[in-house]
């Protein structure tokens, strides 16, 4: 009887340590993010043309509508007027058409309006703010503010 118990709370120690490493390990995955070919990557604050990342530190991403001393953890659309959605319900956001600043919204799932998988507003919010990584070793660098338009996607993945 002693064994079994025994054997059991084992199994449920290692089956907790298992999920803590494997929620440890997704929060410090990066995100994925892709500059449009077309754009001149500069950054707002120094002016400097910044190189093409490809990675950015979790949770370090910041959206500007008006004003780069406000930042905003949503993102402004239109939809019969001015919408918000909490950028924590995104999976990935994807430029549809750069004319009219349309970009696809691609939700978590259960988070969506509707729990639709994807959605495609005018997005109102002008630039984004990150940590970059180096794209050979993952090294963080200066935070950099850039025009929306200028990325084509930013993938934070089912997180």
């Amino acid at each position: 009887m002693r064994n079994g118990l025994l054997k059991i709370a084992v199994i449920w120690a290692l089956l907790i340590f298992i999920t803590c490493l494997n929620s440890f390990g997704q929060s410090t995955s990066p995100v994925n993010i892709t500059f449009d070919e077309k754009s001149k990557r500069i950054d707002l604050i120094t002016g400097n043309e910044l190189p093409d990342y490809k990675f950015a530190r979790r949770g370090s991403f910041q959206f500007f509508t008006e004003r780069l001393d406000e930042p905003e953890d949503v993102i402004y659309y239109f939809h019969d007027g001015r919408r918000t959605v909490p950028v924590r319900s995104l999976r990935a956001i994807e430029k549809f058409r750069n004319k009219y600043a349309l970009w696809k919204f691609l939700f978590k799932p259960g988070r969506g309006r509707r729990d639709i998988p994807q959605y495609t507003p005018r997005i109102h919010t002008t630039a984004v703010s990150f940590i970059p990584l180096t794209t050979s070793t993952k090294e963080q660098e200066q935070r950099v503010y850039v025009l929306l338009e200028d990325l084509k996607r930013i993938e934070w993945g089912n997180e």
